[in-house]
């Protein structure tokens, strides 16, 4: 091979040789403006990621992450509040740490049906915390992974206490008798008619009446009449079983429902009623 040969066989690996030097040098250049991008978007995703956890950590409502295991995966101050614990009890421990057994189950239970359904579920919970119930709406939701698999589920709750007293006070106003504390004729009549139903026989009534309610408001005064009321009621209440009913049907009118009671039972309530009626002072 002459000087020219070798000049040109020279010449075309250098050219060769620059052009893959190019070649990886735009290829470099790619990857690493790939690389920023990806950077850009975890620290984007990192970003979110810690605003969200400022936002939940922030909720005055009780939030936490459980993960397929019942771990607690995160939990803001406000669920460990709720439940009376520090978050170091919490975070990275299982609901059965944190709960009694049976609990634990119930409660792992409803989540269970979110991992397995991919679906959003509300339940309603109670919380005794320092022998002080509260109650909560937790709405529990899933988070999928990028195969569309649920891998956690978040849960964050709405306290109810207050709707609950409400609700409660409610059913009691429309059970009892607001003056003597007595269940009303409106809760008579249903326990009567489930006695009914389910045949509890034998079914006992006991009626009894004030006679001299009109006598004594009309004398006294209405507020004397009321607390003649409620003398006799305390009487009656007293006079009876625990799981017999007593019923201020209205005005002076009383009764007794005594389901499932014998004959002989009833007579020593009523000769026990009338002792102590009988015993009462002068109600004016």
């Amino acid at each position: 091979m002459d000087n020219t040969e070798t000049d040109a066989v020279n010449q075309f690996s250098k050219d060769e040789l620059v052009h893959k030097v190019r070649e990886l040098q735009s290829r470099v250049q790619q990857l690493e403006d790939q690389l920023g991008s990806h950077k850009e978007k975890i620290n984007q995703l990192l970003s979110n990621e810690e605003r969200y956890k400022v936002l939940l950590d922030g909720s005055s409502d009780p939030i936490f992450i459980f993960s397929s295991e019942g771990e607690y995966l995160y939990a803001n101050q406000a669920f460990a509040e709720s439940i009376g614990r520090p978050l170091e009890d919490i975070i990275h421990h299982t609901i059965w740490n944190l709960y009694p057994q049976d609990e634990a189950e119930r409660r792992f239970t409803e989540m269970k049906t979110v991992f397995s359904s991919g679906v959003s579920k509300s339940v309603e919970v109670r919380i005794n915390n320092r022998d002080q119930d509260r109650f909560f709406t937790t709405t529990a939701k899933p988070i999928f992974d990028s195969k569309g698999i649920v891998e956690r589920v978040i849960c964050i709750s709405k306290e109810i206490t207050e709707r609950k007293i409400l609700e409660k006070e409610l059913i009691r106003l429309s059970n009892f008798d607001t003056l003597t504390g007595l269940y009303n004729r409106h809760y008579f009549e249903i326990e009567l008619e489930q006695a009914q139903i389910s045949r509890a026989f034998p079914v006992s009534i006991i009626v009894a009446d004030l006679e001299k309610l009109k006598f004594i408001n009309d004398q006294f005064g209405s507020a004397a009449g009321d607390i003649a009321l409620q003398k006799i009621a305390m009487v009656i209440q007293d006079s009876i079983r625990a799981n017999d009913i007593a019923v201020r049907i209205g005005g002076d009118e009383f009764s007794m429902l005594l389901v499932g009671t014998s004959e002989e039972a009833v007579t020593e309530i009523v000769k026990r009623l009338k002792t102590k009626i009988h015993s009462l002072d002068d109600p004016a």
